[in-house]
């Protein structure tokens, strides 16, 4: 490696021995303080919001200083998922009125329900898509999948029926 590098053992070992230089010390609290912050601020600050929460509590550095430590110690800001809707597929199924059958009820299996809805498990979008006996309100059949398609209606009806 000291002669890939080309230097000499003794100033590689050397400088493996040498203490850390005042800056990487300096660099050192820092960090301790930028990780205070940003746990403070349940992870949602990024390096310019925890410049500013430092820079009131009187600590001098810079912005840049500040992001560039935050990027060698691996902390960063959680984002917010923006989910878009497509207003095609809105007016689509605004277009199909909810229908609800008025019969009155006198026992089990005369009318089932059905719905799908959307679940946030690990911070990902999953879709549940349930069938229900709407006599009883129970559950006769339901699918769990990654896209809100006929697929996961269609397990949902066959689980039900089965």
């Amino acid at each position: 490696m000291c002669r890939l590098y080309a230097v000499t053992r003794a100033g590689y070992y050397a400088w493996r021995e040498r203490a850390c230089s005042t800056r990487e010390r300096a660099n050192a609290k820092l960090a301790e303080r930028i990780r205070a912050v940003h746990r403070r601020s349940g992870g949602t600050y990024g390096s310019p919001r925890v410049y500013r929460a430092l820079k009131g509590r009187g600590c001098r550095a810079s912005e840049n200083r500040v992001a560039r430590i935050m990027r060698a110690q691996g902390i960063k800001a959680r984002l917010a998922t923006i989910r878009y809707t497509n207003p095609a597929l809105q007016r689509f199924f605004a277009g199909i009125p909810n229908q609800q059958l008025d019969v009155p009820l006198k026992g089990p299996n005369q009318v089932w329900v059905g719905d799908i809805t959307y679940l946030k498990v690990g911070g990902i979008y999953r879709y549940l898509a349930v069938v229900m006996d709407k006599y009883s309100r129970r559950v006769l059949g339901w699918a769990y999948g990654k896209r809100k398609d006929v697929a996961l209606t269609l397990t949902a009806i066959e689980r039900a029926v089965r």
